[in-house]
């Protein structure tokens, strides 16, 4: 049993700015990691010292070196590193600061995770200075943007999330991209997105976040907070529903038997995988069927409707 979106590889978005001191052992900490499928983009925000040249001295044909100018800053530039990037569906997105590094085996857990079957996949972390960290699992029945933040380092994702998400989401109310807070207006749309049961934290410390002079919480608190407020005031976005790991087709089941049709369907595939049953309809019965179609009938279970001959 193998999901459509059982994960095809993994891409790494190193985004950076004025990392020189650091972008060295971030890469390192890349390359150490005991899974090698992976392809990597350092995204240079129009750094002024010489992350860049420290940069294209690796000679790995895996990693490719993006000096992007003028400054876009935090989300601008992220952006512009996942579009150059273009993730297919089943593909691993996972972002990595380059003044922060991984610790072993972050790969291969979080990789491992997404076989079987979660979508948003996220780390626990060392910060320093702190025995602390933010880290947690999202809490059930709670809307994300309502919850106290929790998504830590390491964070990963299937490539098809990004489809759910939109230009206006990284911006402020002027137009301009998030100079910072902007990991909420990535990652709070994502999970709603994705929904609770795509969504896994693992308590594994295996990011080490960086302290430094230059962090946005040092230079743009205000700015920070802010912009934490206006995202999270933004309507949610519903459970996505174009892309679902396994399809089925079916013809003619009774109406008063949809819920047991999903809860049958549901027993058969392990959690968290999700199925979408394609009920082929004759068009002269599809207007009955209206009420009913394009809705959740069970745990991880869509019933879809495709007209028969259309």
């Amino acid at each position: 049993m193998k999901s459509a979106l059982h994960p095809t590889g993994l891409v790494v978005l190193v985004p950076c700015h004025n990392c020189a001191e650091f972008i060295s052992e971030c890469l390192d900490s890349i390359l150490k990691q005991d899974f090698g499928n992976w392809r990597l983009l350092v995204a240079d925000d129009a750094s002024t010292d010489n992350t860049c040249g420290i940069a294209e001295r690796y000679a790995d044909p895996r990693i490719t070196v993006r000096r992007g100018m003028p400054r876009a800053h935090l989300m601008g530039n992220l952006l512009a590193g996942l579009r150059e990037l273009a993730p297919a569906p089943a593909e691993v997105v996972a972002v990595v600061d380059g003044d922060d590094h991984l610790l072993p085996d972050a790969f291969s857990h979080v990789m491992e995770a997404h076989a079987k079957g979660y979508d948003l996949v996220y780390t626990d972390m060392r910060i320093d200075g702190s025995k602390d960290s933010l880290g947690a699992q999202m809490m059930d029945g709670v809307p994300p943007r309502k919850q106290l933040w929790c998504i830590s380092h390491l964070r990963t994702f299937k490539g098809y999330l990004l489809g759910s998400l939109t230009d206006d989401m990284f911006r402020d109310e002027d137009g301009h991209f998030f100079r910072a807070a902007g990991d909420l207006s990535l990652y709070l749309p994502m999970a709603e997105a994705a929904g609770p049961d795509k969504t896994l934290f693992l308590p594994e410390k295996l990011y080490r976040y960086r302290v430094h002079e230059h962090c946005n919480f040092k230079h743009r608190r205000t700015e920070q907070l802010d912009n934490n407020a206006l995202i999270r005031s933004r309507p949610p976005l519903a459970p996505q529903t174009t892309h679902f790991d396994f399809n089925e087709t079916i013809k003619n089941p009774d109406k008063l038997e949809l819920r047991a049709l999903g809860e049958e369907v549901r027993s058969r595939y392990p959690h968290p995988y999700t199925v979408r049953l394609d009920h082929v309809v004759d068009p002269q019965q599809a207007e009955s069927w209206r009420a009913y179609h394009n809705l959740w009938i069970a745990e991880g279970v869509y019933l879809n409707c495709i007209v028969e001959g259309t």
